[in-house]
């Protein structure tokens, strides 16, 4: 352990440490050439060329990723919405907006072609708030200097829930508080939940999967900043807008100077103490958990009968088992997730995290079948004619002769199969699920700082494995030790 606390200071020292002091640019045009980070949006960079020459537009996925490049220099700014951005500010010394001309961009919630009437009642809804003053309200709330930044506390309608995908880091927009979703856009679709008379439930994403959840059905809207641009009102159905933004470039300058304990310090209390953000952590390592257990016990079920398949004589069962392993192992885990979730799945009412381990148990199938094929492989046929010849049957042959001699081929291959299984579950978090990974992530745009988040996660994933690896050598020692 202390060889553990050694090499994360070693690591996390020369990162704090660094805060290179920088020189602003003082006008938008002092950005000509310069590499200029902005959200997914073709809107953001349009308005932005009528006033910046030649610069190069770096496509983010959400605000924290761009204040990390900023951070480092990679981009010299990059556009945010003015609402919230005090907040950014006030994480981020060094950070200020650039003066410059007013630039707007608006947001609507996006529906499916076919969800006209549900269109049709928000704007309803929006009308009415915008007339009782209730949406200038909500802006004071959340976007004002002085307001309260209050969460709203949702009354249930005893309805179906309408499903809504967001993106949770858009500064007060959406964002993350005692491990749930709060800000501007939670407010909006829980008062529209009320208008309704129906629940909300809210399914967090990452950006490039909000359409397809969409499109299949897994959502009924989205609501995430979304600019209701002519290429996206070919696909999907916009309401009228509910925000009017003006945007602004956030710079970086010289930053006042603070020890790295004092630093050090004030991460890990940011990161893991307020607002209970380790009860995140530790629900997303549950979740790992749960996945990865409940796909290796699955997943070995299914390779046992996959690798008796193999040794089937009967030609079509060996080369079912052969395909099988040959197709699934030779498609990507992520690529194969997505597919199963977007594609297989789609419309059924299966939560992420049943499709992740489904997918997660089939993959490792494939990979403990070659496993116990192999082991099985290579106990000498002469051995298992002796069996036969001596009166076992081939299933008692097979328990007392063959597998205890395997196992010690198998137990190997297949510790680093369960290993690999852990570290793969990393990934989930495209499909919207809050494991370790996401839930860190989660907790990374809150707090605009990536060092100690990221630290901890790659710990936490250290020690998982270590753990698992000799979990499985005791448990293979038990096993053979019975026949020795």
């Amino acid at each position: 352990m202390k060889k553990i606390c050694l090499l994360l200071l070693a690591v996390l020292l020369p990162l704090m440490a660094c805060n290179r002091p920088a020189s602003p640019p003082a006008s938008f045009r002092d950005l000509d050439g310069q590499a200029v980070g902005v959200l997914l949006s073709l809107t953001q960079q349009q308005q932005l060329e009528r006033h910046i020459n030649d610069a190069r537009y770096l496509p983010f996925e959400d605000l924290m990723s761009m204040c990390l490049a900023l951070e480092k220099d990679q981009i010299r700014g990059f556009v945010c919405r003015r609402p919230g951005s005090e907040h950014l500010l006030q994480e981020n010394p060094g950070f200020h907006i650039l003066p410059g001309p007013v630039l707007l961009d608006t947001a609507a919630v996006a529906f499916r072609q076919q969800d006209k009437e549900l269109q049709a009642s928000f704007n309803a809804f929006l009308r009415q708030i915008r007339a009782d003053g209730t949406l200038e309200a909500m802006q004071n709330n959340w976007f004002a200097p002085e307001g309260g930044k209050t969460p709203y506390h949702h009354r249930h309608g005893p309805g179906t829930a309408l499903r809504v995908g967001i993106e949770v880091g858009q500064s007060f927009f959406t964002y993350v508080s005692e491990n749930e979703e709060v800000g501007f856009e939670p407010e909006l679709i829980l008062r529209f939940g009320e208008y309704l008379g129906r629940p909300i439930q809210f399914v967090e994403m990452t950006g490039s999967g909000m359409v397809p959840s969409l499109r299949s059905g897994r959502v009924d809207a989205l609501v995430s900043n979304i600019n209701p641009s002519r290429a996206r009102q070919k696909d999907l159905c916009f309401s009228d807008p509910y925000d009017v933004s003006e945007l602004c470039i956030i710079v970086r300058q010289e930053a006042e100077r603070q020890g790295f304990f004092t630093r050090l310090g004030n991460s890990l209390r940011d990161n893991i103490l307020k607002e209970r953000r380790y009860m995140m952590i530790l629900e997303g390592l549950w979740t790992t958990l749960l996945i990865t257990l409940s796909s290796v016990l699955l997943g070995s079920l299914l390779g046992i009968l996959l690798c008796l398949f193999r040794l089937s004589p009967r030609r079509w069962k060996r080369r079912f088992a052969e395909q099988y392993c040959s197709i699934v192992e030779g498609i990507p885990i992520l690529v194969l997730l997505l597919i199963m979730f977007y594609v297989v799945f789609a419309f059924t009412p299966l939560a992420g995290w049943i499709v992740a381990i489904i997918t997660f148990s089939l993959h490792f199938a494939a990979g403990a079948c070659e496993c116990f094929y192999t082991g099985v492989e290579n106990v000498t046929p002469d051995q298992r004619e002796a069996g036969l010849a001596l009166g076992f049957t081939k299933a008692r042959m097979l328990r007392y002769i063959v597998v205890p001699q395997a196992m010690k081929t198998i137990l190997p291959l297949l510790k680093g199969r369960c290993i690999t299984l852990l570290e793969n579950t990393s990934i989930v978090g495209f499909i919207a699920i809050k494991d370790l990974t996401k839930m860190v992530d989660i907790v990374r745009s809150q707090t605009y700082d990536a060092v100690i988040p990221l630290g901890i996660l790659a710990l936490v994933y250290f020690l998982l494995t270590r753990l698992l690896g000799l979990l499985l050598d005791k448990l293979g020692d038990l096993y053979l030790a019975r026949y020795e």
